[in-house]
């Protein structure tokens, strides 16, 4: 152990491109591995392990370390391989199962499937996929009816449930089996919430439906949704072409499961095994932009933000899925500092030949959030022009009137505003941003007012919301029914400054000076616009009413107003 610590710093110490590219012992392997797993080079980090491992050949624990890097690396090749080794040491790890699996499911050896298939017993995943591995096995061996006997969901329960319903309608139109295919995709469409977000299994439903001589009624439901895959597959029936089946083989259906099991167990945070399905299901599915889509999304929520754009890039710019992996890779390239990069990528796409409404719309963002509002109306603009039959949808409107709102320009910002609350008369963001801003310019405060009190009653929990309308009750004059609402906006978001703050002004006006500066402490402590903190910081020193008179003199100390209304999300 004493010759870790030097070599530790050692490498610490030293630039990277100083760093050896061989290691001559084990224990130098574990380090350069280790170290270049922490930099997010992960195919460096699994070479350097399996270098470790060759030069202790005997040591499980070394090799189980290389192993999981050369998955989490994409290094098929070196994760076949690792595992075959390892099971034949110790075969009770299931990630090596799992890799094991894989490779047999691409074999297409059924024996090999069906020895591989219990060692997956010890995963907490083995309760989904092995009866769906199972159910698939037995297809591939041309026992379908049993295949679909082993896939009926009343059989199960939970989320197991919903993966068995998913994968029985795969495997009916797998075999052929159309209309019922089609049944089993709409019921599992209705019957599951938030299903009906995966675009896959709308194209499934619409094969089917078109191979049972229902094209009608496949157009019909591809007419109902949009997207970009969902609009590639309307174009191929348009032109009498075949949708395709979503998975028409074993190795494709379980790469999907593999795919949808990741993105579930990530949605709140990165956990591994996310990264291990994902990176399998690649394996088994290396031409399907879908995985590739979903592992850059897995590496990006890790912060493996090179690996992330290096899945990001295996979709050819063809494919449906090109302009999102584009807005992908956009966004890790600004979480990396990049901005330039990012700005650059998709400026290049809106302004190629034949772009369209949605390339233009993602460049918005990015200039939206890069707080460059004025190019973001611009790039708006160019969307709402573009919008497919001349329609564009309130949110394009939403989205170009709060850029011009956010750019200082009110005179173009109402309309687009109005035009967007005419499109989405519920829409709580477009009630919620609208009223704010007339409020914050002290224009019709009762008809802003009115906006907003519909807005939180149609999302009442929504602190935000919350303190709009309890700022315009402020305005209005209505102080008790201010703090009232305000601190409901506080206690749901107590993290927020702009909120503290305006609790602080309404405890001044009702005579409650000590709450007032408490909040205002908070407003301060939170906050981070350096304009913002100093208009607190004088509310803290003067108090509320000397600082706004000293603020309305017009010597820029100090906002008249309180900051404008909030950028949409």
């Amino acid at each position: 152990m004493k010759s870790v610590l030097p070599l530790a710093l050692l490498i610490a110490a030293s630039p990277l491109h100083a760093l050896p590219r061989a290691a001559d012992s084990a224990l130098h392997g574990y380090v350069l591995g280790r170290f270049a797993y922490n930099d997010d080079r992960l195919d460096d980090a699994a070479r350097y392990f399996d270098i470790a491992r060759l030069r202790n050949p005997g040591d499980t624990s070394l090799a189980l370390r290389a192993f999981g890097f050369a998955v989490d690396a994409g290094d098929e090749r070196l994760a076949v391989d690792l595992a075959a080794k390892l099971n034949r040491s110790d075969g009770t790890d299931a990630n090596v199962a799992l890799v094991r699996l894989a490779e047999a499911l691409k074999r297409r050896d059924w024996v090999a499937v069906d020895d591989i298939r219990p060692g997956l017993a010890t995963a907490g995943y083995f309760v989904v996929l092995g009866p769906i591995v199972e159910a698939w096995t037995l297809f591939g061996r041309g026992h379908v009816d049993e295949a679909l006997a082993l896939l009926t969901p009343d059989k199960y329960t939970g989320f197991t449930r919903s993966y068995v319903a998913e994968h029985r309608a795969h495997l009916l139109a797998a075999a052929g089996r159309w209309n019922e295919a089609a049944g089993a995709y709409h019921g599992f469409l209705a019957g599951v919430p938030g299903a009906s977000g995966i675009q896959y299994l709308r194209i499934g439903e619409a094969d089917a439906l078109d191979r049972a001589g229902r094209t009608a009624e496949a157009k019909a439901l591809l007419d109902r949704h949009d997207g970009a895959q969902i609009d590639t597959a309307r174009r191929k029936l348009d032109e009498g072409k075949r949708i395709g089946a979503v998975a028409p083989d074993p190795k494709t259906a379980i790469a999907l499961m593999c795919g949808r099991l990741a993105t579930d167990l990530s949605t709140d945070k990165p956990v591994p095994l996310a990264l291990t399905l994902v990176r399998v299901a690649s394996f088994l599915s290396p031409e399907s932009a879908t995985i590739w889509l979903l592992t850059g999304d897995v590496l990006a929520r890790g912060d493996r933000r090179d690996a992330a754009l290096a899945a990001y890039a295996r979709i050819p710019n063809g494919d449906p899925l090109a302009a999102t992996a584009r807005t992908r890779r956009a966004e890790v390239l600004s979480a990396s500092g990049r901005e330039d990069e990012a700005r650059v990528l998709l400026e290049t796409a809106a302004n190629a030949s034949g772009a369209n409404a949605d390339s233009w719309s993602r460049l918005g963002d990015w200039y939206r959030k890069a707080m460059r509002h004025a190019d973001a109306a611009r790039a708006y603009g160019r969307a709402i022009a573009l919008a497919p039959d001349g329609k564009a949808g309130w949110a394009l409107y939403f989205l170009r009137g709060s850029s011009f709102e956010q750019a200082h320009d009110w005179a173009a910002a109402e309309p687009d505003l109005r035009r967007a609350l005419a499109l989405a008369p519920d829409e709580p963001a477009v009630l919620n941003y609208l009223g704010y801003a007339l409020l914050d310019r002290g224009l019709t405060l009762p008809a802003a007012r009115a906006l907003i009190a519909r807005a939180a009653k149609l999302r009442p929990d929504d602190g935000f919301i919350t303190d709009s309308l309890g700022w315009a009750d402020y305005r209005l004059g209505d102080y008790a029914s201010a703090i009232a609402t305000l601190e409901r906006a506080v206690a749901a978001e107590p993290g927020d400054a702009t909120i503290n703050e305006h609790l602080g002004d309404a405890y001044w006006r009702a005579g409650r000076r000590i709450e007032a500066r408490f909040r205002w402490r908070a407003a301060f402590d939170l906050g981070s616009d350096a304009k913002a903190k100093s208009a607190v910081a004088a509310k803290l020193d003067y108090g509320l009413d000397v600082a706004t008179a000293d603020a309305s003199k017009g010597d820029g100390a100090w906002p008249t107003t309180t900051p404008s209304s909030r950028p949409p999300s």
